[in-house]
């Protein structure tokens, strides 16, 4: 770039009065005498000195600057380079997981985590003892069971089994007994048959007290005596805490008495997670 035009550039206040300054002590060295035989040359060689060659600082200045290097700095070099211009082959290997996509890795869990939990059930039922009878306490929860119950068979059996949400999908057993400590209070849990067109009636007694909790799944009443207790905000799993997600509770059901009339048999035909045993 011609340093003139970097010079018409940068002209601010401070160079238009350094510029007048030179013209003056130009002047005054002319009316002393000074530069009567010396030329212009001379003059702005003594200017020079006294004030510095401005323009010349001007210019390294620019030089040395960012502006500069933008302007003369070569383009930046790739620092990596496609394997075909490397001379390499492609690489045709395909990540997977990139190309699913988040319904296919829902269902791939589903599947995993369905997988998983039949590993885990067939390695229970392995340990499951061959006799068992009433009453006993679940390891898995410390839960109580004293009663079985029997199994519904009336016109309305098909209401009378656990919901999709369930870990088993089994018969809910009228007369079932159970019992389980929490919250430092002793739970009774019962199994009632329910009223005409409806499914049966879950309660929750506290201690020996009058104080029942009804509802129509295992844990509608559990969330009453949740609400009742010290710790209002905690929430359970009614079926846990009844002790049906427990394969050993899931074994008694099955031997029950008229288990193959506990459902019609397009129900039977309809649903899934029946307890193989």
């Amino acid at each position: 770039m011609d340093p003139t035009t970097v010079d018409s550039l940068q002209v601010n206040d401070y160079e238009s009065q350094r510029r007048k300054q030179i013209e003056e002590n130009k002047a005054l060295l002319k009316q002393l005498g000074l530069a009567k035989d010396n030329g212009s040359s001379e003059i702005n060689e003594l200017i020079r000195q006294s004030h510095g060659d401005g323009a010349s600082k001007k210019r390294k200045m620019y030089a040395n600057s960012k502006a500069a290097t933008r302007v003369s700095a070569p383009p930046a070099m790739r620092s990596r380079l496609s394997r075909r211009l490397r001379g390499e082959a492609p690489d045709e290997s395909v990540d997977l997981t990139e190309l699913m996509d988040e319904r296919d890795r829902v269902v791939q869990l589903a599947a995993e985590t369905k997988l998983k939990r039949a590993r885990e059930r067939e390695e229970e039922r392995r340990t499951l003892p061959k006799n068992v009878s009433v009453p006993f306490t679940l390891a898995s929860i410390g839960t109580t069971i004293w009663e079985v119950g029997s199994i519904y068979t009336g016109e309305d059996r098909d209401l009378y089994w656990s919901s999709s949400g369930c870990r088993y999908k089994h018969p809910y057993p009228v007369g079932f007994r159970a019992s389980k400590s929490h919250f430092g209070n002793s739970y009774t849990m019962t199994i009632e048959e329910g009223a005409p067109g409806e499914g049966p009636l879950f309660t929750v007694r506290v201690n020996d007290s009058q104080t029942v909790f009804k509802g129509p799944t295992p844990t509608a009443p559990w969330t009453d005596a949740c609400i009742k207790s010290k710790s209002p905000s905690t929430r359970v799993s009614g079926p846990l805490f009844y002790g049906f997600s427990d394969l050993l509770t899931m074994k008694l059901v099955s031997e029950l008495d008229n288990y193959d009339q506990a459902c019609t048999p397009d129900f039977i035909t309809n649903s899934s997670r029946l307890p193989q045993l």
